[in-house]
């Protein structure tokens, strides 16, 4: 099963990195699909907590990553992503 990772507006470099290694990449804040992963950041431009629209679990999943880019450089977020089940 694909991995689809949600990524806030603004962090561009990650969302090319994540698609340059085959992830299926989308918007945080228009995404109706079930994702694996949340990266954010306060830094790149939001005063409140990211808001999703909607997030389904897919049920083989427990839960949803949530990576903050403010507190891992790209290299460790991208490793986190490569590492998930």
């Amino acid at each position: 099963m694909e991995k689809v990772i949600a990524v806030q507006t603004g962090l561009d470099h990650i969302t090319k990195r994540l698609k340059g290694k085959g992830y299926l990449v989308t918007d945080m804040n228009e995404t109706d699909r079930p994702i694996d992963a949340i990266i954010y950041s306060e830094s790149a431009g939001y005063q409140n907590p990211p808001s999703i629209k909607a997030v389904e679990i897919p049920s083989n999943n427990q839960f949803v990553v949530m990576l903050n880019a403010d507190e891992l450089d790209e290299e460790e977020i991208l490793n986190r992503i490569d590492s998930m089940r």
